[in-house]
């Protein structure tokens, strides 16, 4: 029996989009969780390089442009006091987007899902006599 090259392929085509369809879900909550859970960390960690708090906290208590007198080591103390303060905060409020980011990748595919089958259910009401 001669199998032509063009319905081989449509075979292993359909085979192949088959596969995908169904691999995807597992894809999507093992692999792809985890490079958008590392991509999420990558950001927040980045954003905690870039603000430096911990250099903020290591130098709390060094007077600010080396001014040694009183009224420079309260000012620095204290203007190093609120950039941690509000670093911390932006890093906190950073952390919770991405986080709700995260769960929202989560989520896309169960919300599509169960859109569908909303639409599927009313279409089979619809057609109802």
């Amino acid at each position: 029996m001669v199998v032509s090259n063009a319905l081989l392929a449509v075979r292993i085509l359909a085979i192949d989009a088959v596969a995908s369809i169904l691999y995807f879900p597992v894809w999507w909550y093992s692999a792809g969780a985890l490079r958008a859970a590392r991509y999420s960390a990558g950001v927040v960690a980045g954003a905690a390089r870039s603000f430096g708090v911990r250099v903020w906290l290591k130098n709390l208590f060094r007077p600010m442009y080396g001014q040694y007198d009183l009224a420079g080591r309260i000012l620095s103390f204290f203007m190093r006091l609120v950039m941690i303060v509000y670093y911390s905060v932006v890093l906190l409020v950073l952390t919770v987007v991405m986080a709700a980011l995260f769960l929202l990748w989560l989520a896309i595919p169960a919300v599509v899902v169960c859109g569908f089958g909303i639409q599927v259910i009313g279409l089979i009401e619809a057609a109802k006599p």
